[in-house]
């Protein structure tokens, strides 16, 4: 796998892409996850809209940019916000309007483990971690991520 097949998988913000059931050929077969995912999408299973990520779509997964990717990719030339002298910073920070729905809201966690772990481990763990946090199982703060 090559290192751009790699970046593709993980945004710059850390959500592993490749996990979710709205990406291309993705590795979530949890039909618990996909149906959740099609009620918070308000389609069917089968009419699930298609998501290319960030990195696809040059920052623009729903058609506007996403701050998050200009800041990190388009102004500052990283490839991961953790790289950025300023993480973490406000453009992180959680969602809470939604917030029980809005897998992106693990932002600064995401990021640190893939820090910790570099790309490979994370990629690697990337598809159980979203299947948990889509679940709702996620780690409790002050609770140790089984890695």
């Amino acid at each position: 796998m090559t290192n751009k097949d790699k970046l593709d998988m993980v945004s710059p913000c850390g959500y592993y892409c490749y996990g979710c059931p709205l990406y291309p050929n993705t590795t979530c077969t949890d039909e618990v996850v996909i149906d959740n995912m099609a009620k918070r999408a308000n389609a069917s299973i089968k009419n699930l809209p298609v998501c290319k990520g960030c990195r696809a779509t040059d920052g623009k997964p729903r058609g506007s940019l996403c701050p998050t990717y200009d800041c990190c990719v388009n102004k500052r030339g990283l490839e991961f916000c953790y790289e950025c002298e300023d993480f973490p910073c406000l453009k992180l920070a959680p969602v809470s309007h939604g917030a029980a729905v809005r897998t992106h809201n693990s932002k600064i966690y995401n990021l640190l483990m893939l820090k910790r772990l570099g790309i490979d481990a994370y990629i690697e763990k990337g598809n159980d971690w979203w299947i948990l946090y889509a679940r709702g199982k996620h780690p409790v703060g002050g609770d140790d991520a089984q890695i």
